[in-house]
């Protein structure tokens, strides 16, 4: 929980929009995309990365990715242009960012079998507590500070939980097994148009929590909120996919998965809508805060039901489906940022990811996806 409460920093992004466009002169699509393309990165290494859970004790994957975290926001913090973020941030922040979270994860689903729910939604709601954390922090040390400054304290804050973290583990003992997936073993094929069930449901359903997430305090900027506002904005968002995290975790050990997977996406759907329709800085912030809520439980859920549904392949299968969090990463935030860009609100773009997340809901429903429940 530590390591994913800082790697999870990644998406209190929101904050650093505004300065970032106005520090490089760009358009906002061009600067949304440092967000989109981090999420890329993020995807790629959560693809690959059950490849190495079990390749070393848990203290030292973990004091590596963060050091490697840290190595990437502080070129991000000594960058001269677009390009050198893009290798800082988007790139090498990126890749270690997936990977710590991927790893601390499933390794907290395998540890803590028997309230996998509660254990794998503990982990993902506290890597939503470091959006909150940073667009707090960060957004107040932004108004009297440089983005600078924020990244390279930011990357001594990964150096020293990763410290503290690898240190808790290395006293717990513990690491990922490891489990056979050679051809000739017996362990069954892999259900190809079942993974895809689950891959256009994922991804229909993140789309929406990620461009709130991503532009959260451009949102509320658009709709009249103060600088202020738009910051706890981009908070209340992390505040709401914490709480979601948390709920859903304990939710999903109790009445399974299916009804949350059906439900939730629509629950997306309505905050978007009324948010599109209806304007006011307070409603905004209370509407995104809503839509945070679905997409934290939407995460906490997803890799809860691949486990029950898949076993001992689930990581594997959990690495294929997340690919679809990182096209709607990639598309999400930029596409909100071109259709700001065009039309200077965020209208069209909010009833666009309600429609797709209200697709989510008739995937998961006519799929029949998830357990009991």
């Amino acid at each position: 929980m530590l390591v994913t409460l800082v790697l999870g920093t990644v998406h209190g992004f929101s904050v650093l929009l505004v300065p970032l466009q106005e520090a490089l002169a760009l358009p906002r699509a061009q600067v949304s995309l440092l967000y989109s393309l981090a999420l890329v990165a993020i995807t790629l290494a959560v693809f690959g990365g059950h490849r190495w859970y079990a390749r070393g004790p848990a203290w030292l994957l973990v004091i590596t990715t963060c050091c490697l975290a840290a190595s990437g926001l502080w070129l991000c913090g000594r960058a001269q242009g677009w390009g050198w973020l893009l290798l800082g941030y988007s790139l090498v922040f990126g890749l270690s960012n997936g990977f710590g979270y991927g790893y601390c994860l499933q390794l907290a689903g395998q540890v803590l079998a028997r309230s996998r729910g509660l254990a794998m939604g503990a982990v993902t709601a506290t890597y939503a507590v470091g959006s909150v954390v940073f667009a707090y922090v960060g957004g107040r040390h932004l108004d009297g500070g440089t983005v600078e400054a924020v990244l390279l304290a930011l990357a001594a804050a990964i150096l020293l939980i990763g410290l503290l973290a690898a240190g808790l583990l290395a006293l717990a003992g513990v690491r990922f097994e490891s489990v056979s997936l050679e051809p000739g073993s017996d362990m069954p094929a892999l259900p190809l148009a079942k993974v895809l069930r689950y891959w256009l449901a994922y991804l229909s359903a993140v789309f929406a929590g990620l461009m709130a997430i991503g532009h959260a305090a451009g949102i509320a900027l658009a709709d009249g909120a103060s600088t202020d506002l738009s910051n706890q904005a981009a908070a209340m968002v992390g505040v709401g996919s914490t709480l979601g995290g948390f709920a859903a975790g304990w939710l999903v050990d109790r009445a399974g998965s299916r009804r949350l997977l059906i439900g939730l996406p629509l629950l997306s759907t309505l905050a978007l809508v009324v948010l599109a329709l209806s304007g006011g800085p307070l409603a905004t912030v209370a509407l995104l805060s809503l839509a945070g809520f679905s997409y934290g439980a939407v995460i906490a859920v997803y890799p809860v039901a691949i486990a029950d549904d898949f076993g001992a392949r689930g990581p594997q299968v959990y690495g294929l489906v997340f690919t679809a969090w990182g096209l709607a990463g990639l598309c999400a935030p930029w596409s909100a940022g071109l259709l700001f860009d065009w039309r200077a609100d965020y209208r069209v773009a909010l009833l666009l990811a309600a429609i797709v997340a209200a697709a989510s809901a008739g995937f998961a429903g006519a799929y029949r996806l998830g357990g009991r429940g």
